[in-house]
């Protein structure tokens, strides 16, 4: 099932609305993205995960969400961040962004 993809200003929409859900921060440019991305859609049923593409270096979502490397991954509840995985380079499992949602 193919993962909605938003821009930050959605995302703002859905975390101000109190939304429990993952978002994974992403370029068009890292494969590791678009590997994780798919890894979410074939294993991640039941998962409330988003995209957020900021290939744009300019998108506000890398400073207002202190974005530092791709892809990352933010579990928001109730208007807030809960938890945070961002390994960057190093690569995020699909098993580390199912277990983000195990830390609300």
């Amino acid at each position: 099932m193919p993962l909605q993809k938003i821009t930050s200003r959605e995302l703002e929409k859905l975390i101000s609305a109190g939304k429990r859900l993952v978002a994974v921060f992403s370029t068009s440019w890292c494969g590791f993205c678009r590997g994780l991305i798919k890894e979410i859609e074939r294993k991640g049923e039941g998962l409330d995960v988003v995209v957020v593409d900021i290939s744009d270096e300019s998108d506000p979502a890398w400073d207002d969400y202190g974005i530092e490397m791709v892809p990352t991954a933010v579990l928001f509840d109730g208007g807030r961040e809960v938890a945070r995985r961002a390994p960057g380079w190093d690569g995020l499992s699909f098993s580390e962004v199912k277990g983000l949602f195990a830390k609300a």
